[in-house]
């Protein structure tokens, strides 16, 4: 397997980076959407076994964030919204155009497998899985976790903009700098059990897009501990999307799997690969051949 590192410019002239991991005789090629302000680094310990197992995987930054970020995030007009209307179709894109004769799936974590929805090239597409993709409604999560959500973005993130001119979390240890707009967005659709389903956005802020005409099979696991993607937030998001083929899901028990917990990031982590990782390509196998 080698590492390449790349660079594609999305229609409006943003420069997104990242790395392909790429084994000698791929079968298949998989755009992984990582979560918001996440390291990418999170995943790659997941996404090289996936290229062991004969994927080609495509692990890369946001507009505005890791690599991809801004040489002045302070003047930053990027939204939340932009990471899969302008980000994850340029990256599609771009390995259509370097791997053609490949089957294509998408492989995504959170907020990057809430937007593929918004993408407008998703017509080669042989499968999606997901991992804690819901909408993250506040008072769906339990209290501790609420009031540290609460406390960043009503509190933290508003002062850090005050200070910086956009949400310089890095430091702390909160998640990656971010653009203002990315949170200020992403707050806006926090405060509704529809995320951006609700009236307030949908077909307005944000376009319809294809959420309700897939035409791929799509599986998500979500875990009972995650504080974030929990049932009530998984069953709030996924009542609004449809697809030709099955939409499945796989509830993970950390106890029953041996493990004190998984929340929201543990499935990226070494340990689950016998517990899970094997479970992830045995259904990219089984989409790639149906």
């Amino acid at each position: 397997m080698k590492k390449e590192n790349f660079e594609t410019v999305c229609k409006d002239g943003i420069t997104l980076k990242g790395i392909l991991l790429i084994p000698e005789n791929p079968k298949a090629v998989v755009q992984f959407n990582c979560g918001t302000g996440t390291k990418k680094e999170v995943y790659l310990s997941f996404l090289t076994y996936l290229a062991d197992n004969g994927y080609i995987c495509c692990l890369w930054d946001y507009r505005g964030s890791g690599q991809s970020s801004s040489d002045n995030l302070r003047h930053c007009d990027f939204t939340f919204s932009d990471y899969g209307i302008k980000d994850m179709p340029a990256i599609k894109t771009f390995l259509n155009q370097k791997f053609p004769d490949l089957p294509f799936f998408i492989v995504a974590h959170s907020a990057g497998g809430q937007q593929v929805g918004l993408m407008e090239n998703l017509d080669n597409v042989k499968g999606v899985i997901n991992f804690a993709v819901s909408g993250g409604y506040y008072p769906n999560m339990p209290l501790k976790y609420r009031i540290r959500a609460y406390f960043f973005f009503y509190i933290f993130s508003p002062l850090s903009v005050l200070f910086t001119g956009y949400v310089k979390a890095r430091p702390f240890k909160l998640m990656e700098n971010l653009p203002k707009k990315v949170v200020y967005q992403w707050r806006d659709w926090l405060e509704k059990e529809n995320y951006f389903f609700d009236k307030k956005f949908y077909g307005k802020t944000v376009p319809i897009g294809q959420f309700k005409k897939y035409k791929f099979p799509i599986h998500t696991y979500w875990t009972i501990d995650d504080t974030i993607s929990n049932e009530k937030n998984t069953k709030a998001f996924w009542k609004h999307v449809k697809s030709e083929k099955e939409i499945s899901f796989t509830k993970l028990e950390p106890k029953k799997m041996g493990l004190k917990t998984i929340d929201h990031f543990g499935f990226f982590r070494r340990m689950m690969k016998d517990k899970l990782w094997v479970d992830v390509v045995k259904i990219l196998n089984n989409m790639l051949t149906n």
